[in-house]
């Protein structure tokens, strides 16, 4: 029979196991590391601007998890580019992952801006979805193999325009860290509950 020590014991090497891969392990970037991923980077032909982005965003890295916001405005046909979209959006989410990223919410607007201000140009927006990512690493990584890419032609292929930035929360709500701890806890309580 299996003891209530054990039930606990696995519930919780489980867990672990789950957070070294949606945390992960190995940090903020180094310095060299920043460097490395610049020189690639440039070598792949990005625009000036969009390097000292990268550069600002890679250099200041605090080790932690972060959510690119996205707002999309598709072309006409949309049935087209929904499927344009959808096909980049299946390997890009299988590239994403392997490294613990993943959608954390995807919607789709039911009318034009309710307010701008000084963005005029910014309106009729066709959804917005934010994608959450392990680390900056993983972003590096996964730009390194997107840029360029047949997957990121049918994306490119699909937009009208679009808008994206890099977020750090100061308020989440339902992490998947709390929701995986709080599964984990209820069903070995409940295998607690059938051997006792």
């Amino acid at each position: 029979m299996i003891s209530i020590i054990s039930i606990w014991t696995i519930a919780a090497l489980l867990y672990a196991m789950f957070w070294a891969w949606y945390v992960g392990l190995q940090g903020k970037l180094s310095q060299s590391e920043v460097a490395e991923y610049m020189e690639r980077f440039e070598a792949a032909g990005l625009p000036i601007d969009k390097l000292e982005n990268l550069h600002h965003f890679l250099a200041n890295d605090d080790g932690r998890e972060w959510f690119m916001i996205n707002l999309l405005q598709l072309k006409s046909p949309k049935r087209e580019s929904r499927k344009l979209l959808q096909s980049y959006s299946k390997t890009f989410m299988a590239g994403m992952f392997k490294r613990a990223g993943h959608p954390f919410f995807i919607a789709n607007a039911r009318a034009k801006n309710i307010e701008n201000v000084s963005c005029d140009q910014a309106d009729n927006w066709t959804m917005s979805a934010i994608v959450r990512y392990r680390s900056r690493r993983d972003c590096a990584e996964t730009l390194m193999v997107t840029f360029g890419s047949d997957h990121h032609a049918d994306k490119l292929a699909a937009l009208e325009k679009t808008l994206a930035f890099p977020a750090s929360t100061s308020l989440l709500m339902g992490s998947p860290r709390v929701l995986v701890a709080l599964g984990l806890a209820l069903i070995a309580a409940l295998v607690q509950i059938l051997v006792v």
